[in-house]
């Protein structure tokens, strides 16, 4: 509401593969993926070593997903 009001057409968001919590919860919500972004993560890496190789699950943290969702 409070974007709509602001004039805003589109949301969009960016998590990590893993992340299939937040996948499913926005999915459900209207949102779609847009876009996937192979290895972005692992390219994060070489600036930021800290962030984790295993996400949720056990599932190795590589690629980001962007999902959008027209208001």
């Amino acid at each position: 509401k409070i974007a709509v009001e602001a004039g805003c057409v589109c949301l969009t968001l960016i998590t990590t593969n893993d992340n299939l919590e937040s996948l499913g919860f926005y999915q459900k919500r209207g949102f779609r993926i847009r876009t996937v972004y192979p290895s972005a993560v692992e390219r994060a890496r070489e600036f930021k070593p800290s962030i984790p190789r295993l996400g949720n699950n056990g599932i190795p943290i590589r690629d980001e997903i962007q999902l959008e969702m027209n208001l």
